[in-house]
């Protein structure tokens, strides 16, 4: 894993590197992956599924560069983490939304719009929420906050989103969409349980 991550952060400082020399801020690149969003929504809902797909993907390596950029200028700022933050969720969540504009298939045990809603609760919302709340309330500090982990986090969540608007794609069947959504549910709910677990674990040693 450590190793994992220092290959993690050479790749971030490569990349931080090749766009800090643009006059673009890291909190204008994280504005700029919102834009890129919006747009990406408004093609998903006019059916242009390839086109809202490419953006939120390109939306997505964008959110990756505002934090390089950041640190390789040595210009890192909590409000530029906050802002970060902030918009990663609205971000999956007008990409959620914008498929409740799109004729999905009903079948998987009840409507998709309903997986949509509940993947938007236990995926985007409540892990970083718990994270959030813990260090609100001091159960945990807030070092130990940011590196609560889950098997279904948001790296995972989007690729579970574009694997799945892929296959549904180039299948012609977007039941593979909503099984993804499926996916990120379940997994998103072990999250939550174990970031639950974690705090309380905490809790009990103070």
């Amino acid at each position: 894993m450590l190793k994992q991550n220092e290959g993690l952060r050479k790749v971030q400082t490569q990349i931080g590197s090749m766009f800090a020399i643009l006059p673009i801020s890291a909190n204008q690149w994280t504005i700029i992956s919102l834009i890129c969003a919006i747009v990406a929504g408004i093609e998903i809902t006019t059916g242009n599924l390839i086109v809202g797909l490419v953006l939120f993907a390109f939306g997505g390596f964008l959110d990756m560069i505002d934090g390089a950029v950041a640190r390789y200028r040595n210009q890192s700022s909590k409000f530029g983490g906050f802002l970060d933050g902030v918009v990663d969720r609205i971000v999956e969540s007008i990409f959620l939304i914008s498929f409740m504009f799109y004729p999905l298939p009903s079948e998987v045990l009840f409507d998709s719009k309903i997986w949509i809603a509940l993947t938007l609760i236990l995926g985007t919302y409540m892990p970083s929420f718990i994270r959030a709340y813990a260090d609100h309330n001091e159960v945990m500090s807030k070092e130990k906050a940011k590196k609560m982990g889950g098997i279904c986090e948001r790296s995972e969540r989007i690729v579970i989103f574009v694997a799945s608007t892929l296959a549904g794609i180039y299948l012609n069947n977007m039941t593979y969409f909503v099984y993804g959504l499926v996916t990120v549910c379940t997994l998103s709910s072990l999250t939550i349980a174990q970031r639950i677990m974690e705090v309380k674990k905490e809790s009990e040693t103070k």
